[in-house]
């Protein structure tokens, strides 16, 4: 595995997966992309783990979603050339696991960030976590399943104005919009998510797997369609001119320009 995650076995039955670039707020790029998919292949096959809790390295970041002036381009390259696959992070559109998930967000859950933990079956934070999705303020939009999961997560509203500002939420309401299920103190929020995982390790796990499939059904087998429009959508605006500007913009640490083409 390379420097950008960790996989540690800290207790019977659970495994856990650590983001590892605290440098970047663990922003993802196209090689820490890939070994978070690794990960969960090899987590998934071992017999041993029956939960898996993800979580970012350091007390700043969950993830902070793309790593924009690598990731973005990379995707733009893909799409342009047609072999674009949506699924980020090994989870968002094809459930490569049937082990439950349990997303330890410790800091920031931006973008990417929150579109992996939408895509967790359990999510619990800690009181310093923010979520958003910032995309439209660089010319894009959530297109890993942010768009799509998130109005069916949250009331409408919330969603629809988290979406359209790119403004964050904070710990406490996100709490009462139902996105995640607890908030602990910063250094109680990874022995509550390992407690948590090793109660549901504990359970029958004929019983676990059937109903994480159900859980899950929502997610994936119902919102398939909607999933294809959203990532139709995402690949049409990353190829606009508004969307060079704003990666160039963002980079270069500057209001962007737009031209609404």
């Amino acid at each position: 595995m390379q420097d950008s995650i960790e996989i540690t076995r800290p207790a019977p039955g659970v495994g856990l997966l650590t983001i590892s670039r605290p440098e970047k707020y663990n922003a993802i790029d196209p090689a820490t992309d890939h070994e978070i998919a690794r990960a969960f292949a090899e987590l998934d096959a071992d017999a041993g783990v029956r939960c898996i809790v993800v979580t970012g390295a350091g007390n700043k970041a969950f993830c902070a979603g793309a790593d924009i002036p690598e990731l973005l381009p990379h995707l733009k390259r893909n799409v342009a050339a047609g072999r674009d696959d949506p699924q980020f992070c090994g989870i968002t559109h094809r459930a490569t696991t049937n082990k439950p998930v349990l997303a330890a967000i410790n800091g920031v859950a931006l973008g990417g960030g929150l579109e992996l933990a939408l895509a967790c079956d359990m999510r619990i934070a800690s009181a310093s976590a923010r979520f958003g999705l910032p995309e439209i303020k660089v010319g894009v939009l959530a297109g890993g399943g942010g768009c799509t999961r998130l109005p069916r997560t949250i009331p409408a509203a919330l969603a629809a104005e988290m979406i359209l500002t790119g403004e964050p939420i904070d710990a406490r309401r996100a709490l009462e919009a139902g996105l995640i299920s607890q908030i602990t103190a910063p250094d109680a929020l990874i022995p509550r998510a390992l407690e948590m995982a090793a109660v549901v390790a504990s359970r029958a796990p004929l019983s676990v797997r059937a109903c994480t499939a159900l859980l899950r059904r929502a997610r994936y087998d119902e919102l398939q369609d909607a999933l294809t429009d959203e990532r139709r959508a995402f690949a049409g605006v990353l190829l606009s001119r508004d969307a060079d500007e704003g990666v160039r913009a963002f980079a270069e640490k500057r209001t962007p320009r737009y031209e609404d083409r």
